[in-house]
């Protein structure tokens, strides 16, 4: 009779961890709710590494013009975001170009390439046309993911109906990624702030023989070359005539600079050699030497 009592709650803890276990089955996860492993771009480790520049060259503009164009978007491995900054008003416009640096997380790193995979950036090598279209600019689209670089390249993007049936799907896609860029506060989904300016570490120089002022336009400042190297000759010939290039870093950069900084872009500036005007073109962090890589 003792032992009534102990069995009979032996069965009632049996029977309570029988219906709750019925009640609370352990959580199954069915197959189709089981997510796959979220698409990854390896960027690689080097801090420079260009992964995505958008940049604009040719068109109905001077040859000396192009040499100092300014890629629209230019992203790097360790989420250096370098863009264009704002336009001074003021005319003439500064001679050095406004720039600006933005920092990036791996995770938007990550987003702003499938963005760009999902709008065709990541496919073969292209090049479209818009014969349609006279005195355009043509835009590249250069993306280095998983160690393979890809050129994606179209005329007048955005001018015009270019292309027909699938051309003109992959057209519009490079529009909008396009224009998704430069709305970074969209892009990012957060604020942005747009006030640390970029500085290069080099920068190309684009020296000619002054021309005679122009009596209509604003008097030029006059400024003192401030380097050793002769500005009508050293460097090497640019791409347009009578245009050296000189490539400078350093010491040099910051003697150059120290005057530069404030100069407008109408300068005259005064060597031995005789009176130059100068336009610059600050170097991206895989660029060296006179090479423009805007386009």
């Amino acid at each position: 009779m003792r032992i009534l009592p102990t069995l009979l709650a032996i069965s009632i803890i049996a029977a309570a961890c029988t219906s709750g276990s019925a009640a609370s089955p352990s959580p199954t996860v069915a197959p189709s709710a089981v997510a796959s492993p979220a698409a990854r771009y390896d960027v690689g480790t080097n801090p420079d590494q260009l992964v995505l520049r958008i940049a604009t060259g040719g068109g109905f503009i001077g040859p000396s013009a192009d040499l100092t164009r300014l890629p629209l978007f230019a992203l790097y491995a360790d989420g250096r975001l370098i863009v264009p900054g704002a336009t001074d008003a003021i005319f003439p416009g500064p001679l050095m170009p406004a720039m600006v640096q933005i920092q990036v997380t791996p995770a938007e790193i990550q987003e702003i390439l499938g963005a760009a995979d999902a709008d065709g950036l990541l496919g073969p090598d292209a090049s479209y046309m818009n014969p349609g279209v006279a005195d355009a600019g043509t835009t590249t689209f250069t993306t280095t993911v998983d160690g393979k670089t890809h050129r994606i390249s179209a005329y007048a993007l955005g001018i015009g109906r270019a292309g027909t049936g699938a051309d003109a799907a992959a057209l519009q896609a490079l529009a909008d990624f396009a224009a998704r860029t430069q709305d970074l506060a969209t892009l990012l989904g957060r604020p942005v702030a747009m006030d640390r300016l970029y500085q290069p570490t080099a920068i190309n120089i684009f020296a000619s023989a002054a021309q005679p002022a122009d009596p209509s336009a604003p008097t030029p400042a006059v400024i003192a070359w401030p380097l050793s190297l002769d500005p009508g000759t050293a460097g090497q010939p640019a791409p347009a005539e009578g245009v050296r290039c000189i490539s400078i870093r350093g010491s040099d950069l910051a003697s150059f600079l120290a005057v530069a900084t404030t100069a407008r872009s109408n300068a005259i500036w005064t060597a031995p050699s005789g009176r130059y005007s100068l336009s610059v073109r600050p170097l991206y962090p895989e660029e060296s030497g006179c090479v423009n890589s805007a386009g």
